[in-house]
């Protein structure tokens, strides 16, 4: 059994949201030979394809975005109930002022 370094668990999750033929597309990238010639081919047609660009339909394919209906949504219930605002709030004007 092996161990994965956080790295490649970043990069597995970031996977997970690609679409079959992206994944697809990686794979191919990544089994490809490694030789120099054929490197600097895949990154010159990589390059082209980053800067055509892909439609808002494809674009959301792939991202599967959510849609926002409240900003209740987005808000998040993270600040700690023993810390009033007002105390934070003294702080930071006495944090501006030490900068002066």
């Amino acid at each position: 059994m092996f161990v994965m370094t956080p790295q490649l668990e970043v990069a597995i999750a970031a996977i997970q949201t690609l679409s079959l033929t992206e994944r697809q597309q990686l794979l191919q990238i990544l089994t490809q030979s490694g030789s120099a010639s054929n490197s600097q081919l895949d990154l010159k047609a990589l390059s082209a394809q980053f800067w055509q660009g892909i439609s808002l339909q494809q674009l959301c394919a792939a991202q599967s975005p959510i849609t926002v209906h409240s900003l209740k949504d987005l808000a998040a219930d993270f600040w700690p109930p023993e810390d009033s605002i007002e105390d934070f709030l003294i702080f930071l004007r006495e944090q501006r002022q030490e900068v002066r």
